[in-house]
């Protein structure tokens, strides 16, 4: 599990106050609280250090050019966040493969030699809260100062459209369904009763929620741990690319036998004949050139749905979560339905495990996303610049948290204002 530690960064002071002070990314990871008080700076922080350690896992940056803080700077530009450095900034990231460490403005890289070998490449997804602007605009692309997040989401997002190759898509809210008409790139939403409205033209509610599902769906199924199948995926320049990174490794024996085992499997026409348990040299092609699962982080799921939408949402998250059992799923929020649904699901997921009828089950939640309670972890951050942890009640997700909190207040006043009518 990674393992995050943040003091006096941006709206972050204190940080945690627990475990030595590090945050625990589990499996299903989410962070609520007021606006400005730091939901979103955790998020683009890990997303950033997680990116950062597969890019030097795979080579693209050698380590000694990496532990200087330049770099890390640079790289924080990329989610808009390096002016949130100070002088007693402290930052630490225990990763699955990569230590690294900012304290008294220096940045280190250390190995993480017990977890190293097993380490399993990311995906990794940033989903801005600033999604709606990619749909309400084609040449988005083309605007000045775009966020780089929200650039690579316009990209990947091109590449889900492009899959639908003429076929409708089913939106995880109101039976809304959207078809793309690559010719004209037009992107097309069609309601219940099939009136057809182009996307920019649609509410808010669906143009957020449109890149969300369709990035998530589409990354969710890129990810295998199947040699076979990402290898015959390869294009050609892909494919080239790989043989020479294989004859550069400085040990040939290891480099003959790794081109052998990949080009066997790139000229297999069938998966027939091929074993890939225990077959080193194939795990060692994969851990190192193909992405093995997805960490999915996104901002506000919630934002302009209505409940039952937002319920819909999560759902549909947690059940591309669940494509793949090393995927994680972080979640910024506002919104208290998001927390309730979780609980839901983890509830259904208890049920399950009891014997309970999937199918009455199924009923009440989508029985494919389920999600044990054990795998959920909820931080709260507030104006103090402390996060805290929301300890679960018998596994369960805890309803003792901020917005909960603000619910039942609202409930008071109002009880407050019958009383004064007499």
């Amino acid at each position: 599990m990674v393992k995050l530690k943040v003091k006096n960064f941006g709206p972050i002071n204190d940080g945690f106050t627990e475990n030595d002070g590090f945050i625990d990314i589990s499996q299903v990871t989410l962070f609520c609280g007021n606006q400005a008080t730091g939901k979103s700076t955790i998020a683009k922080l890990f997303s950033t250090l997680s990116w950062l350690e597969k890019a030097v896992f795979r080579n693209d940056y050698d380590e000694a050019s990496v532990a200087n803080k330049e770099f890390f700077v640079n790289f924080l530009k990329n989610q808009r966040i390096h002016e949130y450095l100070k002088d007693n900034s402290e930052i630490i990231y225990i990763g699955n493969a990569y230590i690294f460490s900012y304290i008294n403005n220096e940045f280190s890289i250390s190995r993480n030699n017990d977890k190293l070998k097993t380490y399993i490449r990311p995906k990794v997804m940033y989903i801005p809260a600033e999604r709606n602007l990619i749909t309400i605009l084609e040449d988005a692309d083309k605007i000045q100062k775009l966020p780089v997040m929200l650039s690579i989401l316009l990209e990947r997002y091109r590449n889900a459209r492009k899959k639908l190759a003429q076929e409708t898509y089913d939106l995880p809210i109101s039976n809304i369904k959207i078809k793309y008409d690559s010719i004209n790139n037009i992107t097309t939403v069609f309601s219940e009763n099939n009136q057809e409205v182009d996307i920019s033209n649609s509410s808010s509610g669906i143009q957020s929620v449109t890149p969300l599902s369709l990035v998530t769906d589409y990354l969710s199924n890129t990810v295998t741990q199947d040699v076979f199948s990402n290898i015959q995926k390869l294009s050609v320049t892909e494919r080239d690319k790989i043989k020479q990174d294989i004859q550069a490794i400085e040990d040939k024996e290891l480099s003959e036998k790794l081109l052998k085992k990949f080009n066997m499997y790139f000229l297999a026409g069938t998966k027939q004949g091929i074993s890939e348990k225990n077959d080193y040299f194939m795990q060692a092609l994969l851990q190192y050139y193909f992405n093995q699962c997805f960490i999915n982080i996104v901002e506000e799921p919630e934002q302009n749905l209505f409940p039952q939408s937002q319920n819909n949402v999560l759902y549909h998250l947690l059940k591309c979560l669940n494509k793949n059992s090393n995927n994680q799923l972080i979640i910024t929020t506002h919104s208290p339905y998001i927390i309730s649904f979780l609980t839901l699901c983890a509830k259904a997921y208890e049920l399950k495990t009891k014997g309970v009828d999937i199918n009455k089950i199924n009923e009440i939640v989508p029985i494919d996303s389920l999600v044990s309670g054990k795998s959920i972890t909820i931080y709260e951050t507030n104006e103090e610049g402390k996060i805290e942890l929301l300890k679960p009640y018998e596994s369960l997700p805890s309803d003792d948290n901020l917005l909960n909190k603000l619910m039942a207040e609202q409930n008071l006043m109002f009880t407050r204002l019958l009383e004064l009518e007499g």
